[in-house]
């Protein structure tokens, strides 16, 4: 009766939608992943810059008025919880170093700013962006 078949079957039809319903649905968990891989890419670059601008604040007052010691102590970078600087914690150190670039007690010409920016990555853990930079008296 029927000798031409154009169609599909139900149960191809079936098997298609299992295919097409599974793969959508491995593609869709993927996008939470790469929401949280690039807010851990965004909050690391955000951790470098404020490094530098700590850094370069610091270089603009010259070697003679840069004070050694711990110049800004561990702290969150607002208080306000609504801020996203809230989530960033930066601390700077100041050293004098020898040729060796070996921590000194004493003035040799050289100083060693270290800042260091605290911030959690994509999976809550907290990482360290750390800068460190001499500078040396002409």
């Amino acid at each position: 009766m029927f000798k031409n078949k154009n169609g599909f079957t139900i149960i191809e039809i079936m098997v298609a939608f299992a295919i097409t319903a599974f793969a959508f649905t491995a593609l869709m968990g993927a996008f939470p992943i790469s929401l949280g891989l690039n807010k851990g890419a965004e909050n690391a670059s955000i951790a470098s810059y404020l490094a530098q601008g700590e850094i370069e604040s610091i270089i603009s007052e010259g070697y003679n008025n840069i004070a050694t010691g711990t110049v800004e102590t561990l702290h969150r970078l607002s208080d306000n919880t609504s801020n996203y600087m809230y989530y960033f914690q930066r601390e700077t150190d100041i050293s004098y170093v020898d040729g060796n670039l070996n921590p000194s007690a004493t003035e040799t010409g050289m100083k060693k700013i270290s800042t260091s920016v605290y911030y959690a990555d994509a999976l809550k853990n907290q990482k360290v962006y750390t800068l460190n930079l001499l500078i040396s008296q002409r």
